[in-house]
């Protein structure tokens, strides 16, 4: 197994232009996901991620220096195809006149839909011994979800005083975060939806009131 202690560097050791080699750090990204995945991050070493991509151990180091340096750029990538996709997303035309359950159906729509495609988001960004680096890009994420989050419930609610919308953007990106994780992480694909549906009650129940039809006026 490949250990190593050495600093983490926040990029490849070279980003690559031909599009071969972009193909293949993609499949190097996909690989260490589903490992990730299916074994835990800090059980992953860099010879299973060659053998997944179907690529040489001495192509990885061509790419990275470490096993951290990979997943701390796996990360990075995911980071940014989440971002992708919800600019992406279509955005609501009044979030004012649309109920709230609907609104929180379209706010977590996509990121059920991206928990599909990136299995190793959580084992990677949220891995209980993940490194320097990888807390970076975690902390990263969180304040632009929450600060996504605040301008959202601003337009909804634009009475609401600063403090308590930033309050209300934190709980539920980090509520939300922690029941996605434990669903996608812990539960069978079977028992899934039915979380998921617990967990859209409990975010318009905590939203509805301040952001629902009825909504109150907090300091």
């Amino acid at each position: 197994m490949h250990r190593t202690s050495r600093p983490t560097p926040s990029t490849a050791r070279r980003v690559p232009s031909q599009q071969r080699s972009q193909d293949r750090l993609a499949r190097i990204a996909s690989a260490a996901g589903e490992l990730c995945a299916e074994l835990g991050a800090d059980a992953v070493t860099m010879e299973a991620i060659a053998v997944r991509a179907e690529t040489s151990i001495g192509s990885l180091y061509q790419f990275y220096p470490n096993r951290d340096a990979l997943l701390h750029a796996v990360a990075e990538r995911y980071a940014a195809d989440l971002f992708a996709l919800l600019d992406a997303a279509v955005d609501v035309p009044d979030v004012r006149a649309v109920p709230l359950e609907a609104l929180v159906d379209a706010v977590l729509e996509p990121f059920v839909a991206f928990h599909r495609t990136h299995p190793g988001y959580f084992p990677i960004l949220f891995a209980p011994q993940g490194s320097g680096a990888l807390r970076s890009v975690r902390g990263e994420l969180r304040e632009r979800l929450a600060r996504r989050a605040d301008r959202l419930f601003e337009a909804r609610a634009p009475e609401l005083p600063a403090a308590k919308r930033r309050r209300l953007a934190l709980t539920a990106v980090e509520a939300a975060r922690a029941l996605m994780q434990y669903i996608e992480v812990s539960v069978p694909r079977g028992g899934r939806r039915a979380l998921r549906d617990e967990l859209r009650a409990m975010l318009v129940a905590y939203l509805a009131p301040w952001l629902g039809e009825r909504r109150e006026i907090a300091d």
